[in-house]
This record gives C-alpha cells, structure tokens and sequence, in this order.
C-alpha cells in the first residue's frame, strides 16, 4: 500500500497491543525507517515512543544485538528505584562473572545486557534484517525475538527489504509463527520524491519531480543523490527559463537514475546517447509486423517510450558531460558554462522544437483534430520556423502537402525557412551544409537542396588556394570545394597565390605544397595535377627571379627537401620525388 495509507494502518497496528510484533517490509530506500519516525512522533502510547531502535547492519551474533539494545536502553533510564535496582542486580552479576573469568571486568555491557529487567515491556524496533551478517541466521533473531515477547513481554517492530532477505524460507516459516502482522510499504514515486526533497532541498522541485515520477524511481536514497546532482550542476546560476531546465533536468535524472541503479527495467548510458535514441533515429524505424519482436527489441521499445515521456529528444555534449560527472565525480564548470551560454542563446530554438514536437505527437496521437485545425497549427509555427532544422522543415511541409488545402502552407513553411537561413548566412559566412551528406537517409525538400547546392557552386568558384592549403593544414580534411580547385589550379595560378602569399601565410603555402609535391603519388588521386602545376610554377618563378629572395627561397626549400633537381626544365613531369617523409609548418 502506499505511504498514505500505510501510515494510516500502521497507527492502527500499534494501537492493538495484541499484535505483539509487527513486520514492515518494501524495497529498499522506499522510506520504512522514515515512516516509523513519522508514525513514532504522533503515537499516543508511551511506550512506542520510548521506543529502542537498533539495526542489524553488520551484527554477527545474539550478544551483538543485545548489545546494541542494552546501548539504546541506558540513555532512556531514568534515576530513581528502578535504576538502582537494576544497578544493584548488575553489580552482582558482574562479580558472578568475574568468578568464572577475569576478563569480564572489562565487559561491562555484557553485565548489562544480562539485566531481563532492562528490557521488560519495552517495545523495540530492530531494522536493516537483510544486511546482518552472515554469521547470524534468521531462526536465531526470531528466536531472540520470541524470547523478549513470551518472557519479557516486549513488543517488537521488524523493519526488512524482504525482497533482498537471502533466507526466504525460513523466513516464510517463522513468519507464520512468530509475527502477529505484517505490513508492506509500496511507496508510490510522488510520495519518495516529497520525502527526498525534504531531506535534500533543491529550488529545481518542479522539474525533477516529473522526472523521477516518469522513472518510476521509488527509492528515497538515489532521488536524493539524483537532486544533488542537479543542485551541483546548476549551483550559482540563480534563475534559469523552463525551457533550459525542461532541456537539461529529464536527461540528468534519468543518467543518473541509471548509475545509481535506481530503474527497475531500464537503459544503460550507450543507450541514451546512439543516434537511435533520438527523435530523428526513432522516426527512422519501421515495423516489421510479420516478425514476432525479440526481447531485446521490446525492451527497446520500452525505452523510447519512457525517453518519449520524459520529453528527451535527443542527446548531445551535455549528457556527455554529466556521464563523465557521474563517472569520475569531476565537474568541468567551463565546460557546463559553454554549454548553457550555449542553449540560453538557443532558448527559443527550445521552445520551437517543444512546439514542433507537440504538433507531431497531436498530429499521431489525435486523430480527432481536423485538417483544418492542424493547418492552423502549423501556420502558428511559422514566424519562427527558420529556428527549426532542414529535415524537421521538409517534415512539417510534407505533412501539410497531404492534407486538403495544406500546400500553400507547406510552401510558405519552406520559403519563411529559406529567407530565415539566408539571414543567418549572408554573402561570406555561407554554410557548409552538403544536401548529398544525408547519412540517415531523411527526407530534404527540393527548394532547400536547391539552395544548399548553389552555396556549394558559389564557395567553390570563390576559394583560394591559400584558403585550401589551410584547411587541409588545420582540418586534415576538405570535401568537393577543395577538390574541385585544386584539379582545376593551372600553374599560373598557383605562381599567382605565390607571389601575393606573404609572412605566415605565404609559408603556409610553400610547405603544405611541398607536401602535396614530396607525397605526390598520394595527392594525384585527390587533386590529378595540382601538384605538377605547383613544380611548374616554382620552376618559373626560380628561372625569372634567381637573384631574388623569393627565387632563393624557393630553391632552399627545395634543396632543404633532397629534391632540388625537380627545378630543373623536364624533371619529374610525372614521376613522384624520391621524399616520402611529410612536411608541416613549423
């Protein structure tokens, strides 16, 4: 039953003094101990208050545990004839046992825990029964524990994960003979939150508790840790817009509520992070309603379904983060600074995408919507749809190309996206974007192709080989821009670049060529005769200038390399210099 309710019956329970011992059981962390407080605080009986508390953590025998109680009995002992009664008693034992052995001289709590009359009509409350030790077996404590009811008439409270107890047999058998009731705590993940939050304050309540109710997360301990981790991440930052706390708090829960163990059936890290989990990889799958799932699969489904509930869309550096937190217990605040200057700047690009995520879902989910309403909807995401992606776009016009009336919609979606990107990037700051570097697959209108393509045809007629040479220096990289310079670069072009190339920039130049020249046969695939329009040119400028600086330079590069005799006329037309090593700019 729930903590509402549990607390209700226990009360009632303790009313009854024939139930001479209780047993309270859940899972574990589920708040047991945090009920018992609870309940002992506002009980009417004297002696559940009085009551002694111990835990059987760690506790390998009887005389441990009465040990224990006999320590938690001595604080509540009041002055006066019963205390010197017991005192007395004790004094006698004491000697008693002293006769049979000196070293109990130093045992005095042995002594005491020997007194019945110290526990006599108390009620006691032994906690953490599956976490005893081994040596210490289940018939022993329910032993101890007829004993302290039938001859001393005790009343005992058992507090246990029955769930986690190894001994379920025996248990099972004793439960029958000694306890009188038993209840069971299911704490339901509303009620363990408030009680987490209670005990670990944190001005984020609001969105993690939503959260841990999607987890399904019942166990008060790992909320807990969960909510410093939110604290520590956003510690300083004073207030922060829901759309940024709606973005970053549902994937911290949830990775930690997986380092922490805390999901019943659920997702590991590699999960949470691959493409599949993200709205465009879940868009992706396609049912295959002939082939009976695997469980494997179905636990996937699972698992989408709850990054669906938790409004995760996909994943990026900041979960990275937070598993690199969780992992090392390292907090990399410069790094947590980028990332939310970073989706602060992005607020409403967040709030775009939640409205465009809400349109896909009542677009599936609510088939009583009508085309028309629908349309309205998408019309009202048009003043900031340019804050949308290129495939979410296409994805939004085709679905308002198949509705009756929907085309003009889907045009004008496409063509306010256009006018935003084309403000985004004017003449000189134009994308990168490839329309053929499509690895999902995923739909592109036409219009945005189009586009894309002519940015491409305009930078490629644009570049420089200065520009070229520095980004295969700095990138280790370049795509069909590059390429297509470079098999067009006639020698002089390439004296050209040389002759207007001065300090860094010129020495960039000079040795990224020379890298293309001494590992000829390499670049000959990449770039067909760039490298021999380079040699050509270097031999005209070493030819017309041979008392110039730059003339000598050429030439000392050359000779520096071991292949000087390339300058000469005919040298190496086609053949790839001996040098393989690779140069770089120093």
């Amino acid at each position: 039953m729930t903590l509402a309710k549990c607390k209700e019956n226990f009360l009632e329970l303790l009313a009854d003094d024939e139930n001479h011992v209780i047993a309270l059981a859940g899972k574990w962390g589920t708040g047991k101990s945090h009920l018992w407080r609870e309940v002992q605080a506002i009980s009417p009986d004297e002696k559940v208050q009085a009551a002694v508390y111990v835990s059987l953590f760690g506790v390998s025998s009887i005389a441990e545990l009465k040990l224990k109680i006999a320590q938690g009995v001595l604080p509540k002992l009041q002055s006066g004839g019963a205390t010197e009664s017991i005192k007395n008693g004790l004094a006698g034992l004491k000697k008693v046992l002293q006769g049979f052995h000196s070293g109990f001289s130093a045992l005095d709590e042995l002594a005491l825990i020997a007194a019945p009359m110290m526990i006599k009509g108390r009620f006691i409350v032994i906690d953490d029964i599956e976490r005893k030790h081994e040596k210490l077996s289940i018939d022993e404590i329910l032993g101890f524990i007829d004993d302290c009811v039938q001859n001393h008439g005790c009343r005992i409270l058992l507090i246990l994960n029955s769930d986690q107890l190894a001994d379920k047999k025996l248990w099972e058998q004793f439960n029958e003979k000694v306890i009188d009731r038993e209840l069971r705590l299911d704490t339901s993940p509303s009620e363990a939150f408030e009680i987490a939050a209670q005990l670990t304050a944190t001005p984020y309540a609001a969105q993690i508790k939503p959260a841990v109710e999607a987890c399904r997360i019942t166990n008060i301990r790992i909320i807990r840790k969960i909510i410093r981790v939110v604290n520590r991440l956003l510690a300083g930052r004073g207030q922060l817009p829901l759309e940024l706390l709606s973005r970053i708090i549902p994937s911290t829960t949830l990775l930690s509520a997986i380092y922490y163990k805390g999901l019943d059936d659920g997702p590991d890290f590699d999960f949470v992070l691959s493409p599949a989990s993200t709205l465009g990889g879940r868009l992706m799958r396609t049912a295959k309603k002939d082939v009976e799932e695997t469980p494997e699969q179905k636990a996937r489904e699972r698992w989408l379904l709850l990054l669906d509930k938790l409004g995760i869309l996909g994943t990026d550096e900041f979960e990275l983060l937070v598993v690199d937190h969780l992992k090392s217990g390292l907090m990399e605040y410069s790094a947590v600074d980028q990332i939310f200057d970073r989706y602060l700047r992005e607020a409403r690009e967040l709030t775009m995408r939640g409205k465009v995520e809400e349109f896909f879902r009542r677009y599936h989910w609510n088939p009583e919507l009508t085309e028309t309403a629908l349309l309205a909807e998408l019309r009202a995401l048009l003043p900031d749809i340019g804050l949308v992606d290129m495939y979410t776009v296409t994805s939004l016009c085709n679905l308002a190309e198949q509705m009756a009336d929907g085309g003009d919609v889907g045009r004008e979606l496409v063509n306010r996206w256009l006018t935003a990107f084309r403000e985004r990037h004017p003449a000189g700051t134009e994308s990168d974007l490839d329309p053929d570097r499509n690895y999902f697959g995923r739909p592109l209108h036409p219009d945005i192709a189009a586009e894309l393509r002519a940015i491409q045809a305009r930078k490629q007629s644009s570049a420089t080989l200065l520009e070229v040479c520095r980004k295969i220096n700095d990138d280790q990289s370049w795509g069909a821009r590059e390429t297509e310079l470079m098999k067009s670069v006639t020698p002089a072009a390439y004296e050209a670049a040389i002759l207007t190339a001065q300090g860094p920039d010129l020495k960039l130049l000079m040795l990224q060529s020379m890298d293309f020249l001494k590992n000829r046969s390499t670049w000959d695939e990449q770039f067909g005769g760039a490298t021999q329009s380079f040699l050509d040119a270097c031999r005209s400028i070493v030819e017309r200038d041979k008392g110039t600086r730059l003339g000598r330079l050429v030439r000392d590069l050359f000779r520096d390399a071991g292949i000087e005799d390339l300058l000469a006329p005919g040298v190496g037309s086609s053949a790839a210099p001996a040098a393989s090593q690779s140069s770089a700019p120093a």
